[in-house]
């Protein structure tokens, strides 16, 4: 180095040493993130698991402070507190590869980077934290500097200190960690939100600290002998949040931010998330699943909401009771059947094909069809024939033989592309069956392929966090909007044209709302599953219902079988009264392609349409069917269910 460049660095060193402020235990501090609904109330915090709790180093077992020295340091006791060729290492490979994980610091420059400088990646950041780190050895001990380090730093799980982090994997306090619980306890620190989640990996990486311990003459073969053998086991972990409402959407949103941001910034940085929840609307959607499903012996049902205009989650109810699981049915894989709530992506793929809404197609009871060299039969609901049909009439009654044909006559693909387009990411297979909804898809992305038809063609995909904002004030994410042209307001426009029929004549009669609605009954094999799904042009919600294990049937739920005209349906409407409150009873654009019916039978009361033909079910009086509880806002209408009289039943 030229003598010039060789008096800068001196100088720069020793301004710098001489401003340095050397960093107290109180100069670690974990902020609590939280979260926003979309008009800036708060929703939850995201805080550490387990309270970080100091403890001397005679409270940690020396098994800890060996595996952290063998692990991260051998030569803590040895050094000045820097390692200037790793230093120099770190910086280049932080410049050069950001998301590569780069050892080499010491416990030194370590326990100042937690409690002092932070940990944006810069050359700059890591020369004041080494001066940092070069200044604290000469002020404290050795043992002050591990134990001050040993409280602070991160091992996955929201804990921060080894206190915390023994209570959180182990259940026990840091002086009785064993040879084999330290081990991995001391390997997880390279990569917490790596190795802490990930049993294989966490077992690789604690074998290869006790390794490291065997070679320092730490341990003895005999105790690396026994603690390799030893199973990995770890105490119950806990959520590390802090809501009231909404917790299954708070559950996702925290792990969407650790894979944005890393668990520590979460947990410890402060951030600031501004989502798309409506908390009204959210405690609408509550109210209206407790208030229909009241009982404990009741199915679970989940519903996830849409403002169109966006693609924003406004509500979002995961399931009943997340205490007793928190399975998000909205968001989680693969999804449930959607039964013939499926139906208005064969009936896009076949405007799409040049069909027409008027066009009329025999109705019979049953009817056997040739695909791939296969016969398939398939059977209305109720075995009853309907003679001649157009598709308004056999979308409005679910009739399963129309539809059979009509999925025969355009093939599957096409549908499968029609659903693609309209926002179904769920993996689906060209089969003739997914006229009757046979293959599984997520609630949110059914709604997401529903938002589609109620933006007349325009496809947005959901989104839950609007803006995040670090402690600083800086923006870290802002959510970008994306709307595409997905399917044609001619083809959009048509299906909403038929879905109305359903809800003003049909099998959705129980969702009226009395203001411009279209909307779909799904029921699926021996009564599974059960959905609503509908929308104005104001909102998408989408309703499900059924039992977790998706094996248990809902054929005698309060003495009926459960169709999506039943209890979803209820649910639906009354969140829908209450979450539409004050908003403009808005009426879609009138069908752009020709919907002129033809004569077709629609005098006959239909029956359910589930994925295959169960033994019908007779239409209950209506002191059995589920009575939903009058909405905040309105006054009590009747129970949405159906009734004895002779008018269409809910699917």
């Amino acid at each position: 180095m030229p003598l010039g460049g060789a008096v800068f660095f001196s100088a720069l060193f020793m301004v710098t040493y001489s401003f340095a402020r050397i960093p107290s235990a109180a100069d670690f501090s974990a902020h609590a993130s939280v979260i926003l609904d979309r008009n800036g109330i708060q929703i939850a915090q995201l805080h550490a698991e387990v309270n970080r709790v100091d403890v001397p180093l005679s409270k940690i077992s020396q098994n800890m402070r060996d595996a952290v020295l063998a692990a991260e340091d051998h030569e803590f006791y040895a050094h000045g507190g820097v390692d200037v060729a790793a230093i120099v290492r770190a910086g280049i490979a932080d410049v050069l590869h950001p998301r590569r994980v780069q050892g080499g610091s010491t416990i030194t420059q370590q326990y100042v980077k937690n409690a002092y400088v932070g940990n944006r990646r810069s050359i700059l950041r890591k020369f004041n934290e080494a001066i940092i780190a070069i200044k604290l050895e000469r002020a404290v001990s050795k043992d002050m500097i591990l134990e001050r380090y040993l409280n602070t730093v991160y091992f996955g799980r929201g804990a921060y200190g080894v206190q915390a982090a023994a209570s959180a994997f182990f259940g026990i306090s840091a002086d009785r960690l064993s040879v084999a619980q330290a081990a991995y306890l001391a390997g997880v620190i390279r990569a917490p939100e790596i190795y802490s989640r990930d049993a294989g990996l966490a077992k690789r990486r604690r074998d290869h600290v006790l390794d490291q311990m065997l070679a320092l003459h730490m341990i003895t073969d005999g105790q690396i002998s026994a603690a390799k053998r030893t199973p990995l086991r770890s105490a119950p972990r806990h959520m590390g949040m802090a809501s009231a409402i909404a917790p299954h959407f708070v559950q996702d949103i925290r792990a969407e931010l650790i894979r944005r941001f890393g668990e520590d910034e979460v947990y410890r940085g402060g951030l600031v998330v501004t989502t798309t929840l409506d908390v009204r609307m959210q405690r609408d959607a509550q109210r209206a699943v407790a208030g229909v499903l009241d009982r404990p012996s009741d199915p679970n049902a989940a519903l996830v909401s849409l403002d169109p205009a966006t693609g924003g989650i406004r509500a979002e109810v995961g399931g009943r009771d997340f205490s007793n699981s928190q399975v998000n049915v909205i968001t989680s894989l693969p999804g449930r059947q959607p039964g013939s709530s499926f139906k208005p992506f064969v009936l896009a793929a076949a405007l799409q094909d040049g069909e027409v809404a008027g066009e009329t197609f025999p109705a019979p009871a049953a009817i056997t069809l040739p695909t791939d060299g296969n016969d398939w039969t398939v059977s209305n609901y109720d075995h009853h024939d309907y003679g001649m049909l157009n598709l308004i009439d056999a979308t409005r009654f679910s009739v399963n033989t129309v539809f059979a044909q009509l999925i025969t006559k355009i093939g599957p693909a096409r549908v499968v592309r029609a659903a693609r387009q309209a926002g179904i990411d769920s993996k689906l297979q060209p089969l003739a069956s997914l006229a009757l909804g046979t293959e599984v898809v997520r609630p949110l992305d059914l709604a997401a392929a529903y938002q589609t038809f109620a933006t007349n063609g325009t496809y947005r995909r959901p989104f839950a966090i609007q803006k995040v904002v670090d402690a600083s004030g800086g923006t870290r994410y802002s959510q970008k909007p994306d709307p595409s042209l997905a399917l044609s307001s001619g083809v959009a426009g048509t299906v909403t044209y038929m879905l109305r029929k359903v809800i003003q004549e049909g099998t959705g009669r129980s969702a009226d709302i009395g203001r411009p609605a279209a909307g779909k009954t799904g029921t699926t094999e021996r009564h599974g599953d059960a959905w609503f799904a509908g929308y104005t042009p104001n909102l998408v919600t989408v309703v499900w219902m059924g039992f977790n294990d998706g094996k248990t049937k809902m054929q005698n739920v309060r003495g009926i079988a459960v169709t999506g005209g039943s209890f979803p349906a209820a649910i639906w409407r009354q969140y829908m009264e209450a979450a539409l409150e004050g908003m403009p009873a808005l009426d879609f654009p009138t069908p752009t392609l020709d919907v002129s019916p033809s004569p077709t039978i629609s005098t006959i009361s239909p029956s359910p349409s589930p994925t295959k033909t169960p033994t019908p079910a007779p239409t209950p009086p209506e002191s059995l069917l589920p009575s939903a509880s009058p909405s905040p806002h309105k006054s009590p209408k009747p129970s949405p269910t159906p009734s004895t009289s002779p008018s269409p039943s809910p699917t």
